[in-house]
């Protein structure tokens, strides 16, 4: 009796555990077998289906996304390169550098070397400093802009005289976007060059966006030289939308600690 019952609890547990391995196994399998459907996608014809594909992936989070990702970097569609660039960034992982750094450097498509620009910022890594300041020489203001977004994201003082330099860019979105770089590098070497910069925007009765984008970098810079130039760029400004948000960087400045 004893031995029919122990042999029954045996069964019982052997039974109980192959069915507790399915069920903990179960979304593993899912979850393997939605990566890979997602893998498959990406060799579609449909340009549309493959750009679905890598946001999928980005949006697992899973590391072994990577390697495909860097490969769809040489999409034949310019959307899809795009694509995998800001999913290389999602996830974050300092392996794409080098093929980002490709990108951006050779890359046909504007938006396409404007997607690598931001991303190589957002990985943190400094070993994109030079890539992104030669970027800044780019023929097109847009990747000029976010290559200095990405200097500003990675905080690296190297950055400076050549942001510096492109205060004076004749277009007003790369002006704005350096000034910004500037106060989130927080460098006080920028601080005279960002004050001569508020003087020529209004000098040249500039880009509403660039003035407020000089200022609140001086405020974020927080070297109270900068007080008298937000003053009398408020003296000055007629938008009483733009002269609060001025008077608003100059309280910020004023409270900065000295």
């Amino acid at each position: 009796m004893r031995a029919t019952i122990a042999k029954t609890l045996f069964l019982l547990l052997v039974v109980t555990g192959a069915s507790a391995r399915v069920q903990a196994g179960g979304p593993q399998a899912k979850a393997g077998d939605e990566f890979s459907k997602q893998l498959s996608r990406l060799k579609s014809q449909s340009a549309d289906e493959r750009r679905q594909a890598i946001d999928a992936l980005a949006d697992t989070g899973d590391p072994r996304a990577v390697d495909p990702l860097i490969a769809a970097l040489k999409d034949p569609a310019g959307d899809v390169r795009a694509a995998a660039a800001n999913a290389l960034g999602q996830l974050a992982d300092k392996r794409a550098l080098e093929a980002l750094q490709a990108v951006l450097s050779n890359d046909e498509a504007e938006f396409v070397r404007g997607a690598a620009a931001r991303v190589l910022g957002q990985l943190g890594d400094n070993r994109a400093v030079e890539s992104l300041i030669a970027a800044l020489k780019d023929r097109s203001s847009n990747v000029c802009a976010s290559a200095a977004m990405g200097l500003g994201a990675l905080k690296d003082s190297r950055g400076l005289p050549a942001l510096i330099r492109e205060l004076k860019n004749e277009a007003p979105d790369v002006r704005a976007a350096v000034a910004t770089a500037l106060g989130d590098i927080r460098d006080r070497r920028a601080v005279e060059p960002l004050m001569q910069a508020m003087d020529d925007e209004y000098r040249r009765d500039e880009s509403r966006m660039v003035k407020l984008a000089v200022a609140v970098a001086l405020s974020d810079l927080g070297d109270k030289r900068a007080i008298p130039a937000l003053t009398s760029a408020i003296s000055t400004e007629k938008d009483q939308d733009t002269k609060a948000q001025l008077k608003e960087a100059l309280r910020k400045l004023n409270a900065s600690p000295d």
